[in-house]
């Protein structure tokens, strides 16, 4: 979000993320008991839908334990130090980005950020809206930003997974209920209407 008017700071060079996104993958297919995601034609859909549950269950947790702790930071390099090139140091895309502060603003990721055409235009925007300056910002940024890549990465992936091993328990030879299955992982029926709903849209169905 570069304006004119304003002086930035140096960039921080951004982690792997490519790197972390694979390693999440892996991760994610080890604790399902795949080598390769087109195993899942083969496992159990019991056990996996279980397993894909409590990788979903523990990635919620660490976004929820550091997001705050990644956003703040951004927040501070952003509005304080002016420093260019976020978005990819956090892994985000640039509406991500914004979101992310908007949301930190405005408790609101819909919220337009405000307009400043100076460095000083920047901190009293901050300041007026209560953000707090994050001492040591830069690294708390590099460390919790591949955090909560990793585990949204996880997430997404076992979210997949889940919905796949939904549809497969809803059909033949199993013919299992939403509410069986409900039961089975120990979430809410409308959560396996909705994994079901959207295996299906996936598949054509």
């Amino acid at each position: 979000m570069p304006k004119a008017g304003i002086t930035y700071g140096p960039r921080i060079q951004a982690p792997n993320y490519a790197q972390i996104e694979e390693a999440a993958e892996q991760e994610v297919l080890k604790v399902l008991g795949l080598r390769r995601p087109e195993d899942l034609v083969a496992a159990r859909p019991d056990g996996l839908v279980v397993k894909a549950w409590g990788i979903v269950e523990q990635a919620d947790a660490e976004i929820a334990l550091h997001l705050d702790e990644r956003d703040q930071a951004l927040a501070h390099l952003w509005f304080y130090e002016q420093r260019l090139g976020l978005s990819k140091t956090a892994g985000l895309t640039n509406m991500g980005y914004r979101s992310a502060l908007a949301r930190l603003m405005f408790g609101d990721k819909q919220h337009p950020l405000p307009v400043a055409s100076s460095n000083t235009e920047l901190v009293q925007a901050a300041e007026e809206k209560g953000i707090e300056r994050v001492a040591g910002a830069e690294g708390k940024l590099l460390k919790a930003a591949p955090i909560v890549y990793a585990a949204r990465a996880r997430r997404e992936l076992a979210v997949r997974f889940m919905q796949e091993a939904v549809l497969a328990l809803s059909e033949e030879p199993y013919g299992w209920t939403p509410d069986q299955i409900a039961e089975h992982v120990g979430v809410h029926r409308d959560l396996i209407y909705k994994q079901r709903a959207a295996a299906r849209k996936r598949h054509g169905l």
